[in-house]
């Protein structure tokens, strides 16, 4: 009887753990609001390799990554969702245009955090992995540097970019891997892995939170 008893409050603990355990996930990035800018879109495909764009895969990580920290309780919003840029109709400076509505998006939001979403290519194959650039947030860039790609260091966003010097909040700008690089390109270019890699910035990003 005395074995029956342990062996209920123990299955008891393990059932009102679960949903405690789901709350506070839930609840560690609720007091956050986070803009996601996947970065071009539309005629501007960004970097490429063959028929592999840049715009595509940002687009696609942008949308894992507001999916799960929307799991950990955020507030996430994205700049796009489809195959667009931001331009005004018939402009002659579309990239500008594109710009100032992204920066108009994430200013009138006034969010804690933009994560900006990009590839990375260099005429030289050899290098790889995620480069992460910061306007604001050093702590945060360094920790998802070092636990993300430890051989770089986290670098400022130059303060003579255009949208960058507009956004009046903390910025990561993840150039998440090299297009150039054979390795990075396949990795990319692979669903699992922008799932997995959105995934891993999520986690990071609310264990940043959690602790500061």
């Amino acid at each position: 009887m005395k074995k029956i008893i342990i062996i209920l409050l123990v299955i008891l603990n393990i059932v009102f753990l679960i949903p405690v355990k789901a709350r506070e996930k839930k609840l560690i990035l609720s007091n956050k609001t986070i803009i996601i800018d996947p970065g071009h879109g539309s005629k501007d495909n960004g970097t490429s390799y063959n028929d592999i764009y840049e715009k595509d895969i940002n687009l696609s990580i942008s949308i894992y990554l507001k999916e799960y920290l929307g799991n950990f309780g955020a507030n996430v919003y994205l700049t796009r969702i489809d195959d667009y840029d931001l331009s005004e109709p018939n402009t002659n400076r579309r990239k500008k245009s594109d710009f100032d509505n992204r920066i108009k998006i994430i200013n009138d939001f006034h969010p804690d955090l933009v994560i900006s979403i990009h590839q990375n290519y260099y005429k030289d194959s050899k290098y790889n992995g995620t480069q992460i650039f910061y306007k604001g947030n050093k702590e945060l860039s360094d920790f998802l540097q070092g636990n993300i790609n430890s051989d770089r260091i986290a670098k400022p966003i130059d303060n003579t970019l255009y949208m960058y010097n507009k956004i009046d909040c903390d910025v990561i700008l993840i150039e998440c891997g090299f297009l150039s690089n054979e390795n990075d390109r396949k990795k990319l270019s692979s669903k699992n892995y922008q799932k997995d890699y959105a995934n891993k910035l999520s986690t990071l990003i609310s264990e940043y939170f959690k602790t500061n």
